[in-house]
């Protein structure tokens, strides 16, 4: 038989921000947000979350939050590479915004596999990172988890998406895409391929190939119309590698849509090896404007992109959220469609075959 004296009586267990956050049908985030930056939680959300931690007895950590508020000045910025100039644009932009205004930037790459993006976030993180810029969306679930419980200001950037929690500041992938598309059509293209980066969590590239395809369907010509992908290591010679690819399987092609100046220069360079005339025979586009774009023969046709006005405007949003607590407003930046020489009208025997008009 238990001896009654040496009972004890069980300690109450102690109420913690999960646990509150379940009780309110809430993220953990939202709970942190109630009681350390309650600006920006709704009034109905923050009254809601208050009255339930009151009733459970819970109370904030202070040394925790006291933790959060040290100083490092440092930002983090994950990007894919700085191999392209594209990205070299964007960090220099962001990274003279951001040391003009006290801070210092540490930059790490993915190599474009995102399955090492968390890695690269959570390194920043214990380094003492106060704020994020990320390339892309986060559409990991465990990053964003993440992110949410530490609290750290973040944007996304290269594309413009709706996410509530990462506001992105970027430019719409579709349209950009879109617009090439339907100025190439104009000009009597009916059979085109896309050069593309590598898919798999590349929601850039994903928006893009899905624009040349349902803008092609719309005009009724998506029939003879490819997408190749192709990875972006080497890429200077992905795009030859790509091009050998169209001349063989689809001849009758008469415009090739690159997504990065770097395939459509290096398709280029392999249509003049092989005797191929950029515009006369075929016309090729690219998407960024790099300044290669200006200097080679033919001058590209191109996407021309905010590279660095996209690393300013970044780097000015998180300083306002550092300084001030300023809630991040996505920003919608607007991109070019520049004409050059590398574009010009479908070779007639093509342009004029009955499978050739639109519906």
């Amino acid at each position: 038989m238990n001896n009654p004296a040496k009972q004890r009586t069980p300690k109450a267990q102690k109420v913690n921000v999960t646990d509150v956050a379940k009780a309110a049908g809430v993220s953990v985030a939202t709970v942190s947000r109630a009681f350390n930056l309650p600006h920006l939680v709704r009034e109905e959300a923050r009254e809601k979350v208050i009255a339930i931690a009151r009733k459970m007895g819970y109370t904030p950590n202070p040394s925790a939050k006291a933790l959060r508020l040290q100083k490092t000045h440092i930002i983090g910025a994950v990007i894919p590479t700085l191999d392209y100039s594209f990205f070299a644009r964007l960090v220099d932009g962001f990274e003279e915004r951001i040391t003009a205004a006290g801070y210092s930037v540490f930059v790490l790459t993915t190599g474009f596999d995102n399955t090492r993006m968390f890695d690269k976030v959570r390194a920043l993180v214990e380094r003492g990172a106060e704020a994020l810029l990320i390339v892309g969306r986060v559409d990991d679930p465990a990053l964003r988890a993440y992110l949410l419980e530490k609290q750290i200001p973040c944007v996304t950037t290269y594309s413009y998406t709706n996410d509530e929690h990462f506001p992105s500041i970027g430019f719409d992938n579709y349209g950009a895409t879109k617009q090439m598309v339907e100025f190439l059509i104009r000009l009597g293209h009916r059979r085109m391929v896309m050069i593309a980066g590598p898919v798999h969590g590349n929601d850039r590239q994903q928006s893009r190939i899905q624009a040349f395809e349902e803008t092609l369907a719309a005009h009724g010509i998506a029939e003879g119309c490819h997408v190749i992908e192709k990875s972006y290591g080497s890429a200077v010679f992905r795009g030859a590698e790509a091009m050998r690819q169209i001349l063989g399987e689809f001849p009758e092609t008469t415009a090739v849509v690159c997504n990065s100046d770097t395939f459509a220069l290096s398709a280029i360079a392999e249509c003049r090896r092989m005797g191929i005339r950029v515009p006369e025979d075929l016309s090729i586009s690219g998407f960024d404007n790099d300044d290669y774009a200006t200097v080679f023969t033919p001058a590209l046709t191109t996407i021309s992109v905010p590279a660095r006005e996209m690393g300013e405007h970044s780097a000015q949003a998180l300083i306002s959220a550092l300084a001030d607590q300023r809630r991040i407003m996505p920003v919608r930046l607007e991109t070019n469609l520049v004409v050059r020489e590398s574009t010009s009208t479908a070779r007639r025997e093509v342009a004029d075959t009955p499978t050739a008009h639109t519906s």
